[in-house]
């Protein structure tokens, strides 16, 4: 079994405005020491394949499923058997 990690996010020019309200609160609040908030999804899958399989496969259910190829990115990463 190998554990996939897919974690998804906006694209660095593209507003998030979650991120943005986030990171305006965080400054109401005085933790004036950030510098920026990037919000993500994760999502963990199991697979039952060796593990170059299972790597294209989390990018083949990234790119048709999870991301909007036009405002989103992606990354996967293989967390172990």
């Amino acid at each position: 079994m190998v554990k996939i990690r897919i974690e998804v996010g906006y694209l660095e020019s593209v507003e998030d405005p979650e991120s943005s309200t986030l990171f305006h609160n965080l400054g109401i609040l005085g933790y004036n020491d950030v510098e920026n908030v990037r919000i993500l999804k994760t999502y963990e899958i199991d697979f039952s394949c060796d593990e170059n399989s299972a790597k294209e496969m989390a990018k083949a259910i990234a790119e048709n499923l999870l991301i909007n190829p036009v405002i989103n990115s992606f990354r996967v990463i293989v967390l172990g058997e």
